[in-house]
């Protein structure tokens, strides 16, 4: 599998599986309110994992678009991340990485 998301200067475009049907995406940039990237649990046979999560959202819409990532997504992942950080920088839309932030509940570092 190629890479699927793609970023230009003024829109992205995903392929996006929902369900078992798979489907290209596309938001302009003037229609995004937030970019949020995070981690989520995803059950894969008998456990669970965590895996990270690319949620677009739309002015328009409460709830955001799921890119989950894949393992066809693993050399592309940390390049699509960069790269929808400088396009919300660019068009002035909400960026939101959790992937570093700690769990809930989780105790600060001493120091």
């Amino acid at each position: 599998m190629k890479e699927r998301i793609f970023i230009d200067d003024t829109e992205i475009v995903a392929g996006v599986t929902m369900g078992t049907q798979a489907t290209r995406m596309s938001w302009k940039a003037d229609e995004l309110q937030e970019i949020t990237v995070m981690k989520m649990e995803v059950k894969k046979l008998f456990k669970k994992e965590m895996q990270e999560m690319i949620t677009i959202r739309k002015k328009s819409e409460p709830m955001g678009t799921p890119i989950i990532k894949v393992k066809s997504d693993d050399k592309y992942w940390e390049g699509y991340k960069a790269q929808l950080q400088k396009f919300c920088k660019k068009n002035r839309v909400n960026y939101i990485d959790m992937t570093n932030m700690p769990a809930p509940g989780a105790q600060p570092p001493q120091g």
